[in-house]
């Protein structure tokens, strides 16, 4: 498991912090009582806000209430009792409110790192192209997964332009998004970059005061989507097409009782095989009937008595 800062140990502050506190020891021992030199010790309780264990804090602290005790009971001269014993009691509280101070500021400290870093891992893991861009849209920020999906990097994106990604003609229609959200009218559009189809939302970005500082855009990957949607519609229009291809005679048709031609919609009497080869599947072959046979060929046609006796 990867170890927070304060969990490593920094040997140069540790070494600065305890020569310090001998120092102000030594300084205590050389000045009167009257003098609350032992509050001096606050100064390496401080230098142990950056990069040193809680631990460490609380046992320095430890260590210099000791010694101010000591101080006190070491010192060979004798001014008022109480005056010294009222320093002495003003230092101790000095150097546990210190104490208490540094890590209550390594806590908050420890928390905003950590939320960082959870921020922070929750946007490389991102299934998005999430940027920010200034008023002249130079982009300042970037950042998510799908950015190395387009063959790109955080780094590489920072510092380049909108236009560089997207061409700068009127009809742009990414180009002029973005030249709106920094009037402040979001908006989305659909752009093709790397290959990849890419479905983008841009806001305008604003400072405390309302004023608009640049936009900020998030772009999600419908590549995929748009190929499911792209074979759809050819299924569609291959069904379509079939249903296009298949033809069949509904409701009452108009036929001449006579010749029997039949009236299309346009009240034009057509033969009987051309209407229906015209609105169906159907092809005919042509032949004659017995009946038929007998009265157009009746030399021809077999008469109904024959082979009878």
């Amino acid at each position: 498991m990867n170890s927070t800062p304060y969990q490593k140990i920094n040997t140069p502050l540790i070494a600065a912090s305890l020569g310090l506190t001998a120092g102000v020891f030594v300084l205590d021992l050389v000045l009167p009582w009257g003098v609350a030199v032992a509050m001096l010790y606050a100064i390496p309780l401080l230098l142990t806000s950056k990069e040193m264990p809680r631990r460490f804090t609380l046992g320095l602290a430890a260590g210099a209430s000791c010694l101010t005790v000591l101080g006190f009971l070491m010192s060979s001269r004798s001014p008022e009792l109480w005056l010294a014993a009222a320093n002495r009691s003003l230092s101790l509280v000095t150097i546990w409110v210190t104490a208490i101070l540094v890590i209550l500021n390594k806590r908050t400290t420890q928390g905003q790192r950590d939320q960082e870093a959870q921020l922070r891992l929750l946007l490389e893991q991102l299934p998005a192209f999430l940027w920010v861009a200034d008023t002249n849209l130079t982009i300042t920020y970037a950042q998510g997964r799908r950015i190395s999906a387009l063959g790109l990097t955080p780094e590489g994106i920072v510092g380049t332009t909108v236009p560089e990604y997207f061409p700068l003609e009127p009809t742009s229609i990414p180009f002029t998004t973005h030249l709106r959200a920094l009037q402040g009218d979001p908006g989305s559009y659909v752009a093709t970059l790397k290959e990849r189809t890419l479905r983008a939302y841009v806001e305008p970005m604003r400072d405390p005061n309302g004023v608009i500082t640049g936009c900020i855009g998030i772009a999600l990957d419908i590549t995929e989507q748009k190929q499911l949607e792209e074979q759809r519609e050819g299924l569609i229009g291959e069904l379509r097409n079939a249903l296009a291809q298949i033809k069949t005679l509904r409701g009452l048709l108009p036929i001449c009782a006579a010749c029997k031609k039949i009236r299309d919609d346009g009240g034009y009497w057509t033969q009987i095989e051309q209407y229906i080869r015209t609105h169906s599947e159907a092809e005919f072959t042509h032949g004659i009937c017995p009946e038929c046979a007998q009265k157009l060929y009746p030399d021809l046609a077999p008469s109904h008595g024959s082979g009878s006796t």
